[in-house]
């Protein structure tokens, strides 16, 4: 990343930039990421293994701009919510590779040995949209017309306050939605 891009936004607060990437702005990414990589590493050095630390700061650099995405100014500061992010995302990731079982090498088999069928012949793609047709009939029939809507608005990276303002609903009333699909569609 150029310096001197970095340096032409230094005047600005994270909450502005953040304003400005929701906006629509991406590139300034690269100026919120520059400005939080130092603690992104701190995180990663303070709780994960040498061999670990590249996932970690991948998954931290994902959750920061996550973060991004989902900050309300109404809340907190943009760099207390964005630290938090970043400390959870590395601590998660540091349990989950501490966890990660070694699968034995007698259950592994070299790739030359493994024979890869075509999975794009025509009958495959037919079943598959098939299926692909039943499941989403099956899901519109156990959900309510709204909760539909939540959900196709939810599944295109819509944030909640977005999905409220296009449905004239609360927040609450998309949470509540939410957590209704997730219960149904579990069964």
């Amino acid at each position: 990343m150029s310096k001197d891009f970095v340096e032409n936004y230094e005047n600005l607060s994270n909450e502005e930039i953040v304003s400005r990437i929701n906006g629509g702005d991406f590139e300034l990414l690269k100026v919120i990421i520059e400005r939080f990589l130092p603690q992104i590493h701190f995180y990663a050095d303070r709780y994960c293994a040498q061999s670990e630390r590249e996932d970690a700061v991948q998954e931290a650099t994902y959750a920061l701009y996550s973060a991004v995405k989902n900050y309300d100014a109404q809340k907190s500061s943009f760099s207390t919510f964005a630290a938090l992010c970043i400390k959870r995302s590395v601590i998660s990731s540091a349990k989950r590779l501490k966890n990660r079982k070694k699968i034995p090498d007698e259950l592994l088999s070299p790739i030359d040995e493994v024979e890869i069928t075509d999975s794009n012949s025509p009958e495959k793609i037919f079943f598959d949209r098939e299926s692909y047709k039943n499941l989403t009939d099956s899901i519109r029939l156990e959900l309510s017309r709204l909760e539909y809507s939540v959900l196709q608005l939810f599944l295109s990276g819509k944030r909640y306050i977005e999905i409220a303002d296009a449905l004239g609903i609360s927040e609450k009333s998309v949470n509540n939605a939410l957590l209704r699909i997730r219960r149904k569609l579990k069964k």
